[in-house]
């Protein structure tokens, strides 16, 4: 245990001085998805299972009406819009586990940028791979910022520790390989546009990495 050292506190920091909170733009994302779903179930969606058909009322993405009728709307609208508790829960615990980092490393103007044009890449896959099928959730958005995370330590490992890079790189890859393998098994998983958001948002990270990115 290294040596400690009490001295006179320092003085209080100002508003100025203090650094942003890193879960700000985390907050506000899942307050917003939560908040959807509570809709949804306020107006009698099932809290568990909705079915393709509410998901879709509430603005799930559909090849016929988004491409067909020109819904566009509905590539955004789907990333807030979720499966049951189990679906919203799941994304919202990785969502408030990656966020900080990149809030951190990107700042939050680069996060949001991340976030929604990973999740619209994400729901442009999967409506062109699956246009039969009512497509929606966050995990497009969220494996953008995977993505971003693998850019990020490509170009600037060297501002981390090599030990946290390393703790950093594998939980990214067991998160990713982990989600892979389960999707490749489950019949409800769209990996299209788990792949859509994660290429998309590594290509991104690559382009928005700040040059004078420092790890306090």
């Amino acid at each position: 245990m290294p040596d400690s050292v009490i001295s006179e506190p320092a003085a209080q920091p100002t508003r100025q001085q203090r650094s942003p909170s890193p879960y700000t733009i985390t907050y506000a994302l899942i307050a917003i998805n939560a908040l959807v779903f509570l809709a949804m179930v306020a107006s009698g969606v099932s809290f568990t299972s909705p079915t393709p058909q509410e998901v879709f009322n509430w603005g799930g993405d559909f090849g016929p009406a988004t491409v067909g009728a020109h819904q566009w709307w509905r590539l955004l609208t789907s990333i807030f819009v979720h499966f049951g508790i189990i679906h919203i829960a799941f994304n919202m615990y990785v969502l408030y586990q990656i966020g900080p980092f990149i809030e951190l490393v990107f700042g939050r103007a680069r996060y949001l940028l991340i976030y929604f044009i990973a999740g619209l890449s994400g729901s442009v896959v999967s409506v062109w791979v699956h246009p039969q099928s009512v497509g929606a959730g966050a995990s497009g958005a969220i494996f953008g910022l995977y993505g971003a995370v693998f850019g990020f330590l490509l170009i600037k490992r060297n501002v981390l520790n090599p030990a946290a890079t390393q703790s950093i790189f594998r939980s990214a890859g067991i998160f990713v390989l982990y989600n892979i393998v389960y999707g490749s098994l489950s019949r409800t998983t769209d990996l299209s546009a788990h792949f859509g958001g994660l290429i998309s948002g590594f290509l991104i990270g690559l382009l928005l990495v700040r040059p004078r990115t420092t790890i306090q």
